[in-house]
């Protein structure tokens, strides 16, 4: 109940600011832009999981195809810098191989990215930025699909009230995209955990996740430029 409450707080905060986006200054470039903007955005990813201590030989993961979708909100500081918070749903998918068995991980759940940005205003009012920071994952199903099984990845077990994998991850998110005037957006990501994502054998084993993505967004008051929604 409270990871529920806590999402709805959160997504109630992106339409506010969507819907009732803060004041802006008058030119083109910095001076023309909102402090305070949102918007939307879809990607596709390919995912998977790494074990650094693990052959493949042992157990491997190749990485599968998956989508994610989910809003921002853009606070505009400085003409070259910025601060940007997401929040984000993903459903990734990969391919287990261990030993004799084979089968299919799909994962579902919340991801809430904090970056830094660093950007630069282009003659015509194009955007180039490049975003950095921490981000934390909340997944509520993962499940291996074997042949004539299902595997819940995070069931406890009755005695040790341990599960294969825990629903909390952590780690770092780099992207980089171009944003045209009237506020389309085309980016690349890749984000990379740094937290042990095994429960039960997190002594003896560690499992990092790791996405690639590329999609599209759309920034709501991005439009910068004399005679434009933000000029005077």
């Amino acid at each position: 109940m409270a990871h529920r409450r806590l999402l709805f707080v959160a997504w109630f905060m992106l339409l506010s600011c969507l819907l009732f986006p803060q004041g802006s200054k008058a030119g083109c470039s910095h001076d023309s832009v909102r402090l305070v903007t949102g918007g939307l955005k879809g990607e596709a990813n390919l995912s998977g999981y790494f074990f650094p201590a693990l052959s493949r030989d042992m157990v491997h993961v190749d990485p599968g195809f998956g989508g994610t979708f989910g809003g921002f909100v853009f606070f505009d500081f400085h003409r070259h810098f910025g601060l940007q918070m997401e929040w984000l749903y993903h459903v990734r998918m990969a391919h287990v191989h261990q030993h004799d068995h084979k089968g299919q991980l799909f994962y579902a759940g919340f991801e809430v990215p904090l970056y830094w940005s660093v950007q630069w205003v282009l003659d015509r009012c194009d955007r180039i930025f490049l975003l950095f920071g921490p981000t934390v994952e909340y997944g509520y199903k993962a499940q291996i699909f074997e042949k004539n099984d299902v595997i819940d990845l995070y069931r406890k077990d009755d005695e040790t009230q341990l599960s294969a994998m825990k629903d909390v991850s952590m780690g770092w998110s780099l992207a980089f995209g171009y944003e045209f005037r009237f506020g389309l957006q085309v980016q690349v990501s890749c984000k990379v955990g740094f937290y042990n994502i095994l429960d039960a054998n997190r002594s003896e084993v560690e499992a990092y996740p790791y996405a690639l993505s590329a999609g599209l967004a759309y920034r709501f008051g991005a439009m910068r430029g004399k005679g434009g929604r933000n000029g005077r």
